[in-house]
């Protein structure tokens, strides 16, 4: 999981740079105008990314809801994101949506997949792999850039080096309870990479988390705090008002809090590090508690059920 982390360093440039390449769509689907992005786990986090990104002009979808509801996709652009390509929910829903569609994308790591084979065209994520089965890192980070690739122009990425190693030491000084429950609660696209850290805890830590949005959480997550968890921000920016004042009123009544880094400019860049955060913290526990593995590889009976659900 490591080395996969590090891979984002030299990756998501030239990922960056052959999206560029691409071109931006039409006029008609500009900002993420008449576009739906549909995905499951990972991929929905990204999918509300791009939504939320685009300025609420584009949908972001689970793909069952679009099986059972393809008239949404009427006129529509539907990007349909799995890394694999496999899964067959999203499959399901390109055939869905195929006929009332405009067109149907998939965004996938395999081109020759069921799901590529299913859609009009694709976008390929390009990263590296280790060849050992680890949770999504340089998968979700290229598949937020192909998303927020279809709703605006990317900003050059820049050197990821100091930005790795930043975060090993923003992460080192984070303790998440081995035993409780880690609350990550973000504003705007803090929101969807707070879903994305949730899953990774899931899966590597195999502990309790949740996500919730900063508004949201005072009105309900809240109410069942208890004496050893923990509460993660992430806030939108230095004027995120409410997440500095949730901090300062958490802190005050002896919870334990803290929030991820902020850097100044692009919401995408912000986006990357707030993940690129994410994923080395729960990495770096994962060490300090010893772990050898995944949590998620040793729970035959959930991946059982897990498997049989998606694939």
């Amino acid at each position: 999981m490591g080395e996969e982390i590090r891979y984002q360093i030299d990756d998501l440039p030239a990922f960056s740079r052959y999206l560029g390449s691409l071109g931006m769509p039409p006029d008609s689907e500009r900002s993420g105008t008449n576009c739906i992005f549909v995905g499951a786990g990972d991929s929905f986090a990204a999918a509300r990314g791009a939504e939320y990104l685009s300025g609420f002009r584009a949908r972001a979808l689970d793909p069952y809801d679009l099986s059972h509801n393809p008239k949404i996709a009427d006129g529509k652009h539907v990007y349909v994101i799995s890394v694999s390509g496999r899964t067959r929910t999203n499959v399901e829903a390109a055939k869905a949506a195929d006929g009332l569609a405009r067109r149907v994308t998939a965004i996938t790591s395999d081109a020759r997949s069921a799901l590529a084979e299913t859609c009009d065209d694709v976008i390929e994520l390009r990263f590296r792999k280790t060849g050992a089965v680890t949770p999504g890192t340089a998968s979700f980070t290229s598949t937020l850039l192909a998303c927020y690739s279809r709703v605006r122009e990317l900003p050059v990425i820049p050197d990821l080096r100091q930005v790795f190693d930043d975060c090993v030491k923003w992460s080192d000084t984070i303790r998440l309870p081995a035993i409780g429950t880690v609350f990550i609660v973000g504003t705007g696209l803090g929101y969807c990479t707070a879903i994305y850290g949730a899953a990774k805890i899931f899966e590597v830590l195999g502990s309790k988390s949740q996500y919730q949005a900063t508004e949201q959480f005072s009105h309900m997550e809240l109410f069942s705090l208890s004496e050893g968890d923990f509460v993660l921000l992430i806030p939108a920016s230095w004027e995120d008002k409410k997440a500095a004042q949730l901090e300062s009123l958490l802190a005050g009544g002896g919870w334990n809090v803290a929030k991820t880094s902020l850097i100044e400019g692009d919401e995408v860049l912000h986006s990357i590090l707030t993940s690129m955060q994410l994923q080395v913290l729960v990495w770096r526990t994962a060490l300090r508690l010893g772990l050898e593995e995944c949590s998620f590889k040793k729970k035959e009976k959930q991946l059982h059920i897990s498997n049989t659900m998606i694939y």
